[in-house]
């Protein structure tokens, strides 16, 4: 005991001698909370500071155990907020990573497809599924009859379905 009073009186080398007494029960306390070794040490590194920060402030020794304890377990329940929040953020990032990837790729698949067909059957196509415009206002827009976007859309459809087809088909 006479240690821990040295100790609050700011005596480093006492204070590594109480530390040394119960580093093995803070060890296997820190793993039975984190299970991961870097993690553990980190939570200890963080735990020895508070403890040397706030040595003083601790009012009855007999305690200094079980409050070195609950210093630990304070840090490694910060290291697994922590550690939660950036798996958070990691899974958001790959499955939006992933939805990304599926659009450009279907949109790279899409516009390959549209580049591989007739510029007008292109135009209409475009006009009419990516830009939601109707049969009549495309054909008010590129002043054709409305018979004439039909049946270019009917063959840009069915062009479009052979190139999808033949693509799939080589794979």
């Amino acid at each position: 005991m006479e240690d821990l009073e040295l100790a609050k009186q700011g005596d480093y080398e006492a204070l590594e001698r109480i530390i040394n007494q119960i580093k093995y029960k803070l060890y296997k306390t820190g793993m039975a909370i984190l299970k991961n070794d870097v993690d553990v040490c980190d939570a200890l590194q963080e735990t020895l500071i508070s403890i040397y920060k706030n040595i003083g402030k601790l009012e009855k020794q007999e305690y200094f155990s079980t409050w070195a304890i609950r210093i630990l377990i304070n840090k490694c329940n910060d290291i697994m907020r922590k550690n939660k929040k950036i798996k958070d953020i990691n899974d958001k990032m790959k499955i939006d990573t992933i939805n990304y990837y599926d659009i450009y790729e279907k949109e790279s698949i899409l516009e390959n497809v549209l580049n591989n067909i007739d510029e007008n059957l292109r135009l209409i196509t475009v006009l009419y599924y990516y830009d939601d415009l109707s049969v009549s206002k495309i054909s008010d827009t590129l002043n054709i009859p409305e018979g004439t976007v039909k049946s270019r859309l009917s063959r840009a459809r069915n062009k479009i379905y052979e190139l999808i087809k033949k693509d799939g088909g080589e794979e």
